[in-house]
């Protein structure tokens, strides 16, 4: 035997659950028999799946951060080495296909740019299918040097699947607008059966399907907790209403009533990700720095160039039972005259929460941040829990503003804990200062 000898497989299987909307697209764009920007990708059978390619791509870029020569040895390279994985497409059932939209709001005045309207497909979270991954071991799998012994370990690529099958289990991000909450997908139910050739049990075993004894289990350490994100968890309540417009599902006689997901209400990642940056704007403008510079955190695309994004949202889903909502019909109003314009009698149905408890949890977190960046993360979220930010629409009659309840950030291998009023609770609250005092001392030194 030699290094690309066969010496045993190993076959992971589990199911895919979304916990938020996926958006793989199929590149077709607009077409006759389907309005949308962007439609999503289905098979023949018209199901929505998820390309074995882009899981393969997403794992093979997750253990390159983890460990590069692993990822040789797994996924080989263009050079020396064929893969070693087999990935399966995940056809997801129960994959409602639902239509969600963007604006592209103007950074000056605040409201929507007239020719930034586009609409997309996802597939709505809940949706689920199984999981299949073989993974084929050789001599390579072993050591440089494998000559045949066979008494050689197979420890080390043990402990690299439990690796694997721990980020899986905690979730990773496929498709398109990962970076505002989409396409997070975790496995359940997930089993690692190791067939080792040298066993003839275990070789009877994988010829017949069965399973063999030697189950590797998830590992118990945290696969993609980086000390340089800074990673913010706050709770808040709203002030009074809030609406996200959902103008499609909205009944006959209503323009527009809250979005939801399934049966929650939703502030989609794109809003809160498009909030944020305008405040990140806007307290650019006031401390004297280019707004440019946001590009390299929040990301930026134009057709030049596409700058990703280290700027990371959640969605965020409130449960129905604590809000009540109600039809408001309002008038448009002539800005120039002050009187009611005829024919623009509109009706809406916003949420209002009926309590003082926390109902909605924010999510924001920064990759490789520097102390600077983390300035403007707590300014930003100061600004949240101060309810100086708004969350969708209808800002101008008082919507959408939030109060902090509770926040944890994360930075550096350090918690700081919020309560009410913005109280430390835990962690040194000289600390955070020191990272806003950061910020400020950016902009006093040229901020360009």
């Amino acid at each position: 035997m030699n290094s690309s000898s066969v010496i045993g497989k190993i076959l992971i299987e589990g199911e895919f659950i979304l916990k938020s909307p996926l958006l793989i697209g199929d590149g077709a764009g607009e077409t006759a028999d389907n309005f949308r920007d962007v439609h999503v990708l289905k098979n023949r059978q018209g199901e929505p799946f998820i390309p074995g390619t882009s899981l393969c791509g997403v794992l093979c870029d997750w253990l390159e951060n983890l460990s590069p020569a692993w990822t040789t040895k797994i996924f080989g390279d263009a050079d020396e080495m064929q893969s070693s994985i087999q990935v399966e497409d995940v056809t997801l059932n129960g994959g409602e296909i639902i239509a969600r939209d963007g604006v592209r709001i103007d950074g000056l005045t605040g409201t929507v740019d007239g020719s930034g309207k586009y609409d997309f497909e996802v597939v709505e979270r809940g949706a689920s299918g199984a999981l299949r991954l073989l993974i084929n071991l050789r001599g390579v799998h072993v050591n440089k040097n494998f000559n045949g012994d066979k008494n050689y370990s197979l420890d080390e690529i043990r402990d690299v699947i439990a690796r694997l099958l721990r980020r899986l289990h905690d979730g990773i991000r496929l498709g398109a607008l990962t970076t505002k909450g989409f396409g997070f997908v975790a496995a359940e139910n997930l089993t690692a059966n190791l067939y080792d050739f040298r066993n003839k049990n275990d070789v009877a075993a994988w010829l017949t399907g069965e399973k063999t004894a030697h189950e590797i289990l998830p590992s118990t350490e945290e696969t993609d907790v980086s000390p340089k994100n800074f990673i913010v968890e706050a709770k808040f309540r709203f002030n009074s209403s809030f609406i996200i417009r959902d103008y499609e599902n909205a009944p006959n006689k209503i323009s527009a009533v809250a979005l939801k997901s399934r049966e929650d209400f939703v502030i989609p990642g794109t809003s809160l990700k498009g909030v944020l940056r305008h405040r990140a704007e806007y307290i650019f403008g006031k401390l004297g720095i280019d707004a440019k510079i946001l590009d390299g955190l929040m990301g930026n695309s134009t057709p030049d160039k596409k700058i990703k994004s280290r700027f990371i949202v959640a969605e965020s889903y409130i449960a129905p039972e604590d809000f009540a909502e109600v039809e408001h019909t309002r008038n448009k109003i002539d800005r120039f005259t002050g009187g009611t314009l005829q024919g623009t009698l509109f009706t809406s149905k916003p949420a209002y929460q009926k309590n003082l408890e926390p109902t909605l949890k924010i999510h924001f977190e920064i990759r490789d941040a520097t102390d600077v960046e983390a300035g403007l993360a707590i300014f930003l979220l100061r600004d949240l829990w101060l309810g100086r930010v708004a969350l969708g629409g209808e800002k101008s009659v008082g919507r959408g503003t939030l109060s902090g309840v509770s926040a944890e950030i994360n930075f550096k291998g350090k918690t700081y804990k919020l309560g009410l009023g913005g109280k430390v609770l835990i962690g040194d609250k000289s600390e955070l200062e020191s990272f806003a005092a950061a910020l400020k001392n950016f902009a006093g030194g040229d901020g360009k």
